[in-house]
C-alpha cells in the first residue's frame, strides 16, 4: 500500500524561514528600549540639573571646603619633607597648629578688636556718613544728589527692625553652618587625598584616565599655589594696611587692616572695597587724613599689583583680570559673598581644565603653557604660549 503524502518537511541544516511578522518583533522591542533608556537619560540629566541649581550653594561650600583640603594638604606635604614624619602625623600637627594660632589670635586681639568692631558699626560709620551727607549739602552737586536718593526712614517698610535681626540671626546660622561644611570636608579631604582622587577617576573611560589624572595633578598644583600666595598677600596687606593707618593716626586700625587682608581673597575688586570705610572714617577725623589714606591704599595697591602679586603668580597659571573680574560680577551677582570668594579659584580651575582638555587635546595646540602639567612643573607662566 501507498503511504498518504506526508507533510513537506525541511531537511536538516536547513533553517525556515520566520514569518514577516516574526522579523519585524525584534527591531520593534529594539527600538521601544533604545527609547526607553534615552528618555530615562534625559530625565536623569534635567533631575540632577534641578539639584545641582537648587544646591549650588552647598556645591561653592563643598568647592571652598576643597580649597581647604589643598592649603592643608600643602603644608602638610612641606612639614612631612622638613621632619622626615608620616603624612598623617604632619597633617595632625598642622591641623592643631593653625587651631592653636587662631585661638591664640583671637584671645590676644578679641577685646580690642571685638570693642574697635563695634565702635566701627554704631559710631564711626554713621558719623562719618553724616558729615558725608553734610559736606554735599553745602554742594550744589551734592544737594542734586541728596534730593535724588531715597530717604532711608520713608524706603523702609514697617517691621524692618524685626526683620533685620531675624536676618542677622539667619546670616550668623548661615555662616556657622558654611564654617563647619568647610572644616571637615577640608580635613576629611586632606586626611586622603589619593581617595578621592581615584573616585573620580573611576567615573571616567579608562582609555582616558592617565590624562584626566594629570590635569586633576595640574589643578591640585595651581590651586595649592594660588592659595599660598592669597593668604602671604593677606598676611602682608593686614600686618602694612594696619600700621600705615596707626602711623596716621586713623581710628580703629587694626580693625581697618584685618578688613584689607579679609578682602585680599578677592583679587582687583577687594583692596577697593577695604579702602571704603578707611576712607569714611578717616573723613571724620580731617580732609587731610582722608588723602594721606587714600594715598596709602593706591601706594599699598600699586605695591601688591607690580611687586607682590608677580612673585605669587610665578608658580601659577595667569589669570586674565578681564576675565576673573568678570567671574567675579557672575558669581556675585548669583551667589551673594560666597561667590565673590571662590570666584577666583574657579577660575584657575575652569582655565587649567580647558587648556589641558581642550586646547591641548582637542584642538592639538602644544603651544600653550600650563605649571604643574607633566614635564611642565618649573616652568613660569611666561615662558611659552
Amino acid at each position: 500500500m501507498t503511504k498518504p503524502d506526508q507533510p513537506d518537511r525541511p531537511e536538516q541544516g536547513i533553517t525556515a524561514v520566520p514569518r514577516p511578522e516574526a522579523r519585524g518583533q525584534a527591531p520593534a522591542r529594539t527600538g521601544l528600549k533604545d527609547f526607553t533608556r534615552q528618555v530615562l537619560v534625559a530625565v536623569l540629566v534635567l533631575g540632577l540639573a534641578y539639584l545641582l541649581w537648587r544646591g549650588t550653594h552647598v556645591l561653592l561650600q563643598a568647592f571652598a571646603g576643597v580649597l581647604f583640603a589643598t592649603f592643608l594638604a600643602a603644608l602638610s606635604g612641606w612639614l612631612q619633607k622638613r621632619t622626615g614624619i608620616s603624612y598623617g602625623w604632619a597633617l595632625a600637627v598642622t591641623v592643631c597648629g593653625l587651631f592653636l594660632l587662631s585661638a591664640g589670635g583671637a584671645w590676644l586681639l578679641a577685646n580690642s578688636l571685638a570693642v574697635q568692631m563695634a565702635e566701627l558699626v554704631s559710631h564711626k560709620l554713621p558719623q562719618s556718613l553724616e558729615q558725608l551727607r553734610h559736606y554735599l549739602a553745602q554742594q550744589a552737586w551734592g544737594r542734586l544728589l541728596l534730593e535724588q536718593a531715597p530717604r532711608a526712614q520713608e524706603s523702609l517698610p514697617q517691621g524692618e527692625e524685626f526683620s533685620r535681626v531675624t536676618g542677622l540671626i539667619s546670616g550668623v546660622g548661615g555662616f556657622l553652618e558654611s564654617a563647619v561644611v568647610i572644616l571637615f570636608v577640608g580635613i576629611f579631604g586632606a586626611a586622603e587625598p589619593g581617595l578621592y582622587r581615584e573616585g573620580l577617576l573611576h567615573l571616567v573611560p579608562s582609555g582616558q584616565r592617565r590624562r584626566v589624572g594629570e590635569a586633576l595633578d595640574a589643578l591640585a598644583f595651581n590651586l595649592r599655589w594660588l592659595l599660598l600666595g592669597q593668604v602671604f598677600l593677606m598676611v602682608v596687606m593686614a600686618v602694612t594696611t594696619t600700621a600705615g593707618l596707626w602711623l596716621l593716626g586713623v581710628p580703629l586700625a587694626l580693625t581697618l587692616g584685618i578688613l584689607a587682608g579679609v578682602f585680599e581673597l578677592i583679587p582687583y575688586v577687594g583692596p577697593w572695597l577695604a579702602a571704603v570705610p578707611a576712607a569714611l572714617i578717616a573723613f571724620v577725623v580731617s580732609p587731610w587724613h582722608l588723602l594721606m589714606t587714600l594715598a596709602l591704599y593706591l601706594a599699598l595697591h600699586i605695591l601688591e599689583g607690580y611687586v607682590l602679586l608677580p612673585l605669587v603668580q610665578r608658580r601659577s597659571v595667569l589669570l586674565p583680570p578681564a576675565l576673573t573680574l568678570a567671574a567675579q560680577v557672575l558669581l556675585g551677582e548669583l551667589m551673594g559673598i560666597m561667590g565673590l570668594f571662590v570666584a577666583a579659584p574657579l577660575t584657575v580651575a575652569a582655565v587649567v581644565l580647558v587648556k589641558m582638555l581642550y586646547v591641548e587635546d582637542t584642538l592639538e595646540d602644544q603651544d600653550v603653557n600650563v605649571p604643574g602639567e607633566p614635564g611642565n612643573e618649573e616652568k613660569q607662566p611666561g615662558d611659552r604660549g
